[in-house]
């Protein structure tokens, strides 16, 4: 069977090329001149079992530049040509893209088809780059039915001979080849000599029709506490009504100092309708509030309980969620695993 795919280059560091004023990105023209060939035949030709189709963000990005604007019309185009294509493949920087990968997660329900991101920590130019290996692997990931593998139906990101889900994934190494990491969840995947496809891990596939919902709140901080945080300032912007949600890293298991402020903070979320979603600055487990007394702050109806949530996936969640639902909604769908993206 032959596989359709759909390759969108946003920019980052798998096309970036060396200029006076340092790394920035390239066009795909330029990209694929330096993709491996032998006896004339292209990188591309290789994959003689898939149709490729290629587009180019309307302006290339370091992914630093990543914003809910661009989440947006990259939704949009899948969603436009989703009926067309097996699978679809976003090059991306790699600074935000658990960010991306988080937020595309979200944005698409009812998904039956991969949306596979990947980049590179060494560019295309570069004689050691890992973006070939990344791209052959996304490939047969977002091309499974070429190469009878089994789907998988869901935004995930493959770096370095491993699939993860994209809402369960962190960048973890600024430079190390095996830059992502998903540290409260197995890999949904590992492509050695032979693909290991872990099955049980896997959203299963639905029939139902795919729904996009795209809005993003800017209105939302992410705030880490550390010894001697100031909460005043935060304080007076939820109580000028400028703050819609706040993404709260906690210590360990969810505690917080037991200083008069935090519990001023909560009240004044209460008052102001402004949701809290905590979280642990941890890399592993999760948060259970009320499990010390150091916590007990947190118990309101106005808190979330994030659990094992990654802060890339919590910060896009809350983000997404005060976008595209009433406030009387949110705490439930904030609570509730929509995507596999919490325990």
């Amino acid at each position: 069977m032959k596989s359709k795919v759909f390759i969108l280059y946003t920019g980052g560091t798998f096309g970036m090329k060396k200029t006076k004023n340092g790394l920035v990105p390239s066009s795909w023209e330029e990209i694929i001149t330096y993709l491996p060939a032998i006896k004339n035949q292209t990188y591309f030709d290789f994959f003689s079992n898939i149709e490729f189709t290629f587009e180019t963000l309307s302006t290339v990005v370091d992914s630093s530049d990543m914003n809910p604007e661009i989440w947006e019309s990259i939704a949009k185009k899948i969603y436009a040509i989703y009926a067309n294509y097996d699978g679809f493949i976003i090059l991306h920087g790699t600074d935000t893209l658990a960010y991306s990968a988080s937020a595309l997660s979200f944005m698409f329900n009812h998904l039956n088809k991969p949306i596979v991101l990947t980049g590179a920590q060494l560019p295309i130019f570069h004689p050691r780059t890992d973006g070939i290996v990344n791209l052959s692997n996304a490939i047969y990931i977002a091309g499974y039915a070429s190469f009878n593998i089994t789907c998988i139906p869901e935004v995930c990101i493959c770096f370095n001979d491993d699939v993860l889900r994209g809402n369960r994934s962190v960048k973890t190494s600024t430079n190390d080849f095996e830059g992502f990491s998903s540290p409260n969840y197995e890999n949904l995947a590992h492509l050695e000599h032979d693909i290991h496809i872990n099955n049980h891990l896997l959203k299963p596939k639905t029939t139902k029709k795919l729904e996009l919902l795209h809005l993003f709140s800017s209105r939302v901080v992410n705030v880490t506490i550390f010894p001697g945080y100031n909460a005043a300032p935060l304080i007076d912007l939820v109580n000028q009504k400028k703050l819609e949600g706040i993404v709260l890293k906690t210590y360990g298991s969810g505690n917080l100092p037991k200083t008069r402020q935090w519990r001023d903070l909560i009240i004044a979320c209460e008052k102001n309708k402004t949701l809290v979603l905590a979280t642990t600055q941890c890399p592993n487990g999760k948060i259970e509030i009320g499990q010390y007394a150091s916590s007990e702050v947190l118990i309101s109806e106005n808190v979330v309980d994030g659990k094992d949530i990654t802060s890339e996936a919590a910060l896009t969640k809350l983000m997404w969620v005060i976008g595209n639902y009433s406030y009387e909604e949110r705490h439930k769908i904030l609570s509730n695993n929509i995507r596999g993206e919490m325990t």
